[in-house]
C-alpha cells in the first residue's frame, strides 16, 4: 500500500469513528428531548386534573360542610400548586427545545461526515478532504462544547433506538422507495 492510500485510510477510520460518535450524540439529544416532552405532558394532563378536583373541590365545600371534602380539596390544591411550580422552575418545555436544537445540529455534522467518507472512498483530493474535515471537526468539537447535558435514560433509549430497533439503518429497497427511478440502486 503506497504512503498516499495509507493516509487515506487513516483519515477514513478517524472520520468514521466520528462519524458513529455523531450519530449515538444526535440519538442521544433526540431522546433526551422526548424524555422532557413526555414528562411536560404528563405534568401539565395532572396539572389540569388537580385544578380540576380543586375547583370541584370549593364548590362542594360550599354545597356541604364535609370535613374529608376540606382535607381532600387542600391536598389536591397543594398538590396543583407543586406541579405549577415544578413545571414554571424546571421549564421542560426549554430544555425539550434546547435538546431539539442541538439534535439538528449534530444532524448536519453527520451528514458532513457522511459525505467525508464518500469522497474518501471516491479517491478525491486528499488535501482538500483534510481540509474541509479540520473544518468540520471545529464546528463540531464547538457543538459537543455547547450542547446540553443528557440523562442515562436518554443513553439506554438511544442505544434501544440504534442497536435494537435499528432507527438509522436503512435496507436498499427502503432508500430506493424515496428516490425517482433513474437514482435507484447502483451506478448503471
Amino acid at each position: 500500500m503506497d504512503n498516499a492510500k495509507e493516509m487515506a485510510q487513516v483519515l477514513l477510520d478517524e472520520v468514521r469513528q466520528n462519524f458513529a460518535s455523531v450519530v449515538w450524540t444526535h440519538k442521544i439529544q433526540e431522546k433526551q428531548a422526548d424524555i422532557y416532552a413526555n414528562r411536560y405532558k404528563i405534568f401539565e394532563t395532572c396539572n389540569i386534573i388537580f385544578a380540576g378536583f380543586t375547583s370541584c373541590g370549593v364548590v362542594a365545600i360550599f354545597l356541604c360542610d364535609d370535613y374529608i371534602t376540606k382535607v381532600l380539596t387542600t391536598v389536591v390544591s397543594f398538590g396543583s400548586f407543586f406541579l405549577s411550580a415544578y413545571l414554571k422552575g424546571f421549564d421542560l418545555k426549554n430544555l425539550e427545545r434546547q435538546h431539539r436544537i442541538a439534535a439538528n445540529k449534530f444532524i448536519i455534522v453527520r451528514n458532513q461526515l457522511l459525505h467525508i467518507i464518500a469522497e474518501l472512498h471516491m479517491e478525491s483530493n486528499l488535501e482538500q478532504i483534510k481540509a474541509e474535515y479540520q473544518q468540520i471537526l471545529s464546528d463540531l468539537n464547538k457543538l459537543y462544547l455547547e450542547a446540553p447535558s443528557t440523562t442515562d435514560s436518554a443513553v439506554s433509549k438511544a442505544s434501544e433506538a440504534l442497536n435494537i430497533k435499528n432507527e438509522y439503518t436503512y435496507t436498499d429497497e427502503e432508500i430506493d422507495h424515496f428516490l425517482p427511478n433513474n437514482l435507484k440502486g447502483g451506478i448503471h
